[in-house]
C-alpha cells in the first residue's frame, strides 16, 4: 500500500512538472515569430546617471569628437558652426539688411517654414543669431535680391531660370531637402542641366554653403550626473513605423515585411492596417509615442540623409531608433553615442529581432538611454511643427560665410547618386 502511495505520488509531481512545461510551452509559443513575454510589465520611468563629473575627462567623448572634427573638406563658416561648434563671429548687423528671393515657388514653401502649417506666418528670425534680412517672393526684385534661392523639387528643368541678364553680384542658391534619388521628384532633370548656375548649395549635408540638416546633436557644455526619463513604453509590442510613401529605393519595406516574421511591428500610416495617422509631417502622430523602438527607415541610402524619422519620431518621443539610410560613419559622428541600432550590424532581420528581444528581457535597452546625460538633439526643419530654421541659416549665411566668387562648374561633382548613395538592402 506504501508503495503505491508512493508511486501515485511520483507519477503526480512528474504529471505537474509536465502540465507546467506544457502550459509554459503554450503561454510563450510565439505566434508567427513573435517571442515578446506578455507579462514584463509596461516601462514607465528610467534612470540614467552620468559617468563622469566632467564631460571632457569621458574618452569615447572625446572620441566621438574627434571624428565630428574630421569632416568633409571645405566647410563653410556656417558649417564649422553648427557642426564644429565654432563660436558665431561677433557681427554688427547695423543698418545693412539682406535681401532674399524665393524664385517662383515662395507661396509653395511657406506653409511649412513660414507658417509651420497653420493659418499665422511666424517670423523666421524670432531665434536666429542676425535678424536683418528680407524675404521675397516678388519677381521685380531679380535685379536687387542679395541672394536667389531655387526649389528645385519643383522645377521642372533649366527653362525655369530667369531670362533677363543676371546680376554678377547675385548669389544664387540651390535648395533641395531630399536625396540625390528624389531631388527633382519623379521629373527626368539632370543636375548637369544646371552646371555653372549655382553659387552657393542648400541641402541637409554638413559641407553645403547653407546646412540645413533636419536635426542636429549638440553636446552639453556639462554632463547631467541623474535623469529621470519618464517614458511609458509598452513591453507588450515593442517596434513600430509609421509611413505612407510604401517605396523606397533601399526596399526599407522589403526589411519590414522580412523582420516581421521574427517580430511584431505595428505600422501606421498607408503603409500598414493601422490609419490612426496620416504618416506626413504636417501632423505629428501620438499613437508611436508608446513604443521602446521606433524604425528610421529613409526612402534612401545617402550620405547623412537623416531625417526627421529619426530627429522626430524616434529621439523627441524617446524611442531607441533603428536606423536604415545613411552611412554607417555619418551615424557615428551624427548622432549622439550609443543612442541608436543599426540594422548595418546584423547579418539579417533574424539575427536583429533576437537582439531587439534580449534588450527587451534583460533591462539593457536602458543603455540606449545613458547619451541624455551628455548630449541633446534638436529638431530643425519645421515638421510637424518643430520651428523650421531655413530662413535664418540663409540670412547666417550672408553675414558669415565668405561671399567671394564661387560656382559649382560640375554639380554631379558634389550632389549625385553615384557619388552619394549606397546599394540598398538584398534580402
Amino acid at each position: 500500500m506504501g508503495r503505491t502511495t508512493s508511486l501515485q505520488r511520483k507519477s503526480y509531481v512528474i504529471f505537474t512538472v509536465v502540465l507546467l512545461i506544457t502550459t509554459a510551452c503554450v503561454l510563450f509559443q510565439p505566434q508567427n515569430g513573435y517571442e515578446v513575454n506578455p507579462y514584463l510589465p509596461s516601462i514607465e520611468s528610467v534612470w540614467i546617471e552620468s559617468e563622469f563629473d566632467d564631460i571632457r575627462d569621458n574618452e569615447d567623448i572625446k572620441k566621438w569628437l574627434e571624428l565630428r572634427r574630421t569632416p568633409p573638406k571645405n566647410l563653410s563658416k556656417l558649417g564649422r558652426i553648427l557642426f564644429l561648434d565654432e563660436e558665431e563671429p561677433n557681427i554688427q548687423t547695423g543698418d545693412n539688411r539682406y535681401q532674399i528671393l524665393v524664385w517662383k515657388y515662395g507661396s509653395k514653401i511657406e506653409n511649412r517654414h513660414l507658417k509651420q502649417f497653420s493659418d499665422k506666418k511666424m517670423d523666421p528670425f524670432r531665434h536666429c543669431s542676425v535678424k536683418n534680412c528680407d524675404i521675397t517672393y516678388s519677381d521685380s526684385t531679380l535685379k536687387t535680391a542679395d541672394l536667389v534661392l531655387f526649389h528645385l523639387h519643383r522645377m521642372t528643368g533649366i527653362q525655369d531660370l530667369p531670362k533677363e541678364k543676371r546680376n554678377p553680384n547675385q548669389i544664387w542658391a540651390f535648395l533641395t531637402d531630399e536625396s540625390p534619388h528624389h531631388t527633382f521628384l519623379k521629373r527626368k532633370v539632370k543636375m548637369n542641366e544646371f552646371d555653372g548656375v549655382f553659387n552657393w548649395s542648400m541641402t541637409y549635408r554638413m559641407d553645403s554653403d547653407i546646412p540645413v540638416p533636419y536635426g542636429r546633436t549638440v553636446l552639453k557644455k556639462q554632463s547631467e550626473q541623474k535623469i529621470m526619463l519618464t517614458l511609458n513604453k509598452r513591453k507588450d509590442v515593442l517596434i513600430t513605423i509609421l509611413g505612407s510613401n510604401c517605396g523606397g529605393t533601399n526596399h526599407r519595406w522589403d526589411y519590414v515585411k522580412e523582420l516581421q516574421k521574427y517580430i511584431k511591428i505595428d505600422i501606421y500610416g498607408g503603409c500598414g492596417p493601422l490609419k490612426t495617422c496620416p504618416g506626413h509631417f504636417r501632423t505629428d502622430c501620438p499613437a508611436v509615442d508608446k513604443y521602446l523602438f521606433y524604425l528610421s527607415f529613409e526612402n534612401s541610402n545617402c550620405d547623412e540623409y537623416i531625417t526627421e524619422k529619426l530627429w522626430w519620431n524616434a529621439y523627441y518621443k524617446k524611442s531607441i531608433p533603428i536606423v536604415m539610410g545613411a552611412d554607417v560613419e555619418n551615424y557615428r559622428k551624427m548622432l549622439p553615442l550609443n543612442s541608436y541600432i543599426n540594422v548595418d550590424d546584423f547579418a539579417s532581420p533574424a539575427v536583429l529581432a533576437q537582439f531587439i528581444y534580449r534588450l527587451n528581457e534583460t533591462g539593457e535597452y536602458r543603455e540606449y538611454y545613458k547619451w541624455k546625460t551628455d548630449f541633446e538633439v534638436l529638431n530643425e526643419h519645421g515638421y510637424f511643427k518643430s520651428e523650421s530654421f531655413h530662413f535664418c541659416r540663409i540670412c547666417q549665411a550672408l553675414y558669415y560665410n565668405d561671399k567671394s566668387t564661387k560656382v559649382y562648374e560640375k554639380l554631379d561633382d558634389f550632389w549625385s547618386v553615384k557619388k552619394d548613395c549606397h546599394p540598398a538592402w538584398n534580402a
